[in-house]
Parts: structure tokens; C-alpha cells; sequence
């Protein structure tokens, strides 16, 4: 087990998933645990919540004729094509 301990350090310091292989075959893949995009993520839902009420002093008949204006002068967006 210590060389598959000193493989695991290996990649958790790299950041480089690594191929495990038997026979010249890929048996495994031990990739790295990717922890800075569940913190980005965090942060962005506590930025999204920070924002809750902050439209509140705003006047809202202003604020509807503001967004059928946008709307309006927007371009709209063009359909997606999915290749399913």
C-alpha cells in the first residue's frame, strides 16, 4: 500500500489525474478532488442571498415599464440547438 499512498500525494499535489494501469491496460483513473470550485460556489449562493431585498426601494411600476423597455429594445436571443 505505501506506493499507492505516495500515487494519491502524487496527484493530490499535481492536480493531475493519474492512469492506473495492469498489463499496459487503464484499470483505474485517480483524479484530484477539485475543493476551489465548491468554494466559489459557496461564496457565489452567499453574493446571491446578500442581494435578497435589495430592490426593495425601488419604485415598482418604474422598475416594470424599465425591464419592457429593455425587453423591447433587446435582440432576442437565438434558439439553442441541441445535438442530442
Amino acid at each position: 500500500m505505501p506506493e499507492l499512498t505516495r500515487i494519491v500525494e502524487e496527484v493530490a499535489a499535481t492536480k493531475t489525474p493519474r492512469e492506473l494501469k495492469r498489463n499496459n491496460e487503464i484499470v483505474a483513473v485517480l483524479t484530484p478532488v477539485k475543493t476551489e470550485g465548491k468554494q466559489q460556489n459557496k461564496k457565489a449562493i452567499e453574493e446571491t442571498l446578500a442581494l435578497a431585498g435589495s430592490w426593495k426601494e425601488l419604485d415598482f411600476d418604474d422598475m416594470l415599464q424599465q425591464l419592457d423597455k429593455i425587453r423591447h429594445e433587446s435582440k432576442p436571443t437565438p434558439p439553442l440547438e441541441l445535438d442530442l
